[in-house]
């Protein structure tokens, strides 16, 4: 009796495990819905921080508008310059001087583009517990490590090793006060420097519309 007893609450666990594990396809569906659209204003903080030194600190603006259309505006204390980007082509302009580089190909860079670098289902083994979260560890150690709110239904935390330093990032998402609810609206990255200091970068979203236009002469690059 007791070997039946033991049998049949064995078997009742056994299903209730699968009703409360986290589904890979469910983490990585619900992140895209967190994609930003193609057109937003984001500004961006990048602290550096050395021992002995007073911290150095650049501020960037970022204007998106459709695929390959960029404008970057950087200021700190060392340069001033603005970088035009149109499907490929870039101008850079020294706003102390107002002298134009010639433009050039360049690659255009999509700072809030954050699931490209998370990867796929097929990147991670099955995810466990780790406090109020789940915690999805990569197969390759080239991924990042992701913990997963499920209250959220987000990716809140991720880790990597980048040129061999380690870097945190945390994520926050619009609510539904928001234009765009589920949509990033902020990312903090900190990384230790392997000279002893350390980077802090916060990129926050100031505005964003599911548009995809904005003045043409705004990307102009010749």
């Amino acid at each position: 009796m007791n070997k039946l007893i033991s049998i049949f609450f064995a078997g009742l666990f056994l299903a209730w495990i699968p009703a409360f594990a986290l589904d890979l396809n469910a983490v990585f569906d619900n992140q895209k819905k967190a994609a930003f659209p193609d057109t937003c204003e984001m500004q961006m903080r990048t602290t550096v921080t050395l021992p002995g030194q007073l911290p150095q600190q650049v501020q960037t603006t970022i204007i998106t508008a459709g695929e390959g259309k960029s404008v970057t505006t950087i200021k700190s204390s060392m340069m001033q310059m603005k970088m035009v980007q149109n499907d490929g082509r870039m101008k850079v302009i020294d706003l102390k001087s107002g002298k134009v580089l010639p433009s050039q190909n360049m690659p255009s860079p999509k700072p809030t583009d954050i699931n490209k670098q998370m990867g796929s289902p097929d990147d991670y083994s099955t995810p466990v517990a780790e406090g109020n979260l789940w915690k999805l560890t990569p197969k390759d150690a080239s991924k990042p490590t992701l913990y997963y709110s499920q209250k959220q239904r987000r990716v809140v935390k991720m880790k990597m090793v980048v040129n061999g330093t380690n870097a945190e990032s945390s994520f926050e998402y619009c609510d539904n006060s928001c234009d765009l609810p589920g949509t990033l609206k902020k990312v903090v990255i900190k990384s230790s420097i392997l000279q002893g200091g350390e980077s802090n970068v916060v990129l926050e979203i100031l505005n964003a519309k599911q548009r995809h236009v904005l003045p043409s002469k705004m990307f102009d690059v010749e």
